[in-house]
């Protein structure tokens, strides 16, 4: 944690970003696994948050149609904690329901 101290957010990679996410205020997520693999699925999640802020009905992602888990606003509200890299327990509802398994742990 103590490289991202010294650097300014917007140098951060992606990746960067979603390790202090998950480590960052003193406590590490609990539900959450890190690794790139992890990584790359929590993208898959924040693709579908993206869909789910446009508008409050059903969506459809990587060509599958889901019954909306939290509503528009709420999407939108957790799209900007990670624009701060800030956790919402909401990312698990969101990855469980559309299969983003490796970025899930078992402990939750």
């Amino acid at each position: 944690m103590e490289k991202y101290k010294q650097m300014k957010m917007e140098h951060w990679s992606g990746h960067d970003k979603y390790y202090v996410m998950l480590n960052g205020e003193g406590r590490a997520v609990r539900g959450a696994r890190m690794g790139y693999q992890a990584y790359l699925d929590f993208k898959k999640v924040k693709d579908a948050l993206m869909i789910m802020s446009k508008n409050d009905d059903n969506y459809s992602y990587d060509g599958n149609t889901y019954s909306r888990v939290i509503t528009a606003s709420k999407a939108s509200q957790i799209l900007m904690k990670i624009s701060e890299c800030k956790w919402d327990e909401d990312i698990i509802t969101v990855a469980k329901q559309i299969g983003a398994d490796r970025m899930l742990s078992p402990i939750k």
